[in-house]
């Protein structure tokens, strides 16, 4: 096996069994080169002519060739190993990224040094899946729509192994007939690919688990300059204090040093936790479809994150707040209304006494 990395496309050479979701001679075949090419961000031309360009430009066969495509940038590939296992994966992600126009893309080859089945390769297939979704998971990826981003309808995997055969140890290798989560292979394809995921995603979105609560909020819609605006709606000037541009900055620099603090950052956590998993998938009941009455512990939050940084004046600040829903307060859902609504009040109270 060879591995050749340009930056135009990543390939891997060698004599394979093949079983993917590749747009190019997917499904199950015999290879000798596997391709993952690189694309512009605004491709949308037909898939096969360009393979076939490609391959005649490059003097490979077709029927040899399975072939992946995306727009991340090669230079940002993870390579990783794991025990008789190699996971070659691009991932980008677009609403993550600072380029405007990335497409939305996870293509994963994974090289198997064992001979596996048909069905084996399928379990493959599978255990490549979930464990791309845990990444996911780990790095807190949401879609739009605020569910857990489990993949994209371009993403490709191709499972490769070799049988084996011609001339090592005189004959093929037996084949591995399964090759789920509660194998040892199946251990190794999981751990392997969910580490590298998640590189990948570090390397061209810098996506990782433990970034900041102010980055996470604006993720969801929630961007620092509107929670200031939101706030300096319901400020009543005193004479001689500065005015309300001013005001402003100093408020989004309190609101930034205030949410490096790890307990109010764990309290939205928590609030953000409860709304996309708790009230958004129905698990708290018809009760929480509404910011119905009985339903208290989101105004709990908020009243513990407003006295956690400002004391108890912003207590009644908060209320004051939660009252009224100045700005993006009235567009937020039950939890983050309170989360955001205490946040603010805090900070207000805490930078004007």
């Amino acid at each position: 096996m060879k591995i050749e990395k340009t930056r135009e496309y990543i390939a891997v050479h060698g004599d394979f069994k093949v079983l993917s979701s590749a747009v190019y001679n997917g499904g199950f075949s015999k290879a000798k080169t596997i391709i993952n090419l690189n694309v512009s961000n605004d491709f949308n031309g037909n898939a096969f002519e360009l393979f076939d360009s490609f391959l005649a430009d490059q003097g490979l066969e077709k029927d040899g060739v399975v072939g992946m495509m995306t727009a991340v940038p090669m230079k940002n590939a993870r390579i990783i190993e794991g025990e008789n296992v190699t996971a070659i994966i691009t991932a980008g992600i677009s609403r993550y990224s600072k380029r405007s126009k990335v497409s939305t893309t996870v293509n994963i080859i994974l090289l198997v040094d064992k001979n596996l089945s048909q069905s084996a390769m399928a379990n493959a297939i599978m255990v490549v899946t979930e464990a791309k979704t845990a990444a996911f998971f780990d790095l807190d990826v949401h879609d739009e729509k605020g569910d857990l981003f489990t993949g994209d309808a371009t993403d490709s995997v191709v499972v490769a192994c070799s049988e084996h055969g011609e001339g090592k140890r005189g004959e093929g290798e037996e084949e591995e007939i399964f090759a789920g989560k509660a194998t040892k292979i199946g251990k190794a394809i999981y751990e392997v690919v969910r580490e590298g995921v998640k590189e990948a995603l570090f390397r061209h979105d810098k996506l990782y688990a433990d970034r900041p609560i102010l980055k996470r909020l604006a993720e969801r819609g929630i961007y620092l300059e509107d929670m200031a605006s939101t706030a300096l709606e319901l400020y009543a000037p005193v004479e001689g204090e500065v005015g309300k541009e001013e005001l402003k900055k100093r408020l989004e620099e309190t609101i930034k040093k205030e949410c490096s603090d790890v307990n109010v950052a764990l309290l939205l956590a928590a609030a953000l936790h409860s709304e996309e998993e708790e009230i958004r998938k129905g698990r708290a009941g018809e009760a929480g479809a509404e910011d119905a009455a009985c339903i208290i512990a989101d105004e709990l939050i908020g009243i513990n994150i407003a006295e956690y940084i400002g004391g108890k004046k912003a207590l009644f600040n908060f209320f004051y707040y939660d009252t009224r829903k100045p700005g993006i307060l009235s567009q937020l859902g039950v939890f983050m209304d309170d989360a955001i609504g205490g946040l603010i009040a805090g900070c207000m109270s805490k930078m004007l006494g």
